[in-house]
């Protein structure tokens, strides 16, 4: 059984889920900015949210006794945010690429 937070970590336990969502969020946006961009201090920008996004789901799973499936939830949910940027970009990237196998005439039928 999943043993209760204590109410003196109760602030800690919302502040670092918090702090989770805010930093992934800054941490896909910088990824973006720097791919983008090409600006290669956007994406170390990235990676130091990345590395404080990690230390928060640390620091949550342990001051919410997380142990077996949901420390592993909570390891899988930490690589779904360090990956899902990186998959989303590659797909945007592909699917924006300039199409010179069917060109689109005005007016015309698409399949």
């Amino acid at each position: 059984m999943i043993e209760p937070v204590a109410l003196s970590d109760f602030f800690l336990s919302f502040f670092t889920a918090a702090s989770i969502i805010l930093l992934a969020t800054l941490y896909a946006a910088l990824f973006a900015w720097g791919k983008a961009s090409g600006r290669r201090s956007l994406g170390i920008a990235a990676w130091l949210c990345y590395l404080a996004l990690l230390v928060c789901v640390a620091i949550f799973s342990y001051v919410n006794h997380f142990s077996g499936y949901w420390l592993a939830l909570s390891l899988l949910m930490a690589l779904g945010y360090g990956w899902m940027p990186r998959f989303i970009w590659r797909l945007c990237a592909a699917t924006h690429q300039p199409d010179h196998h069917h060109p689109h005439q005005p007016g015309g039928h698409h399949d």
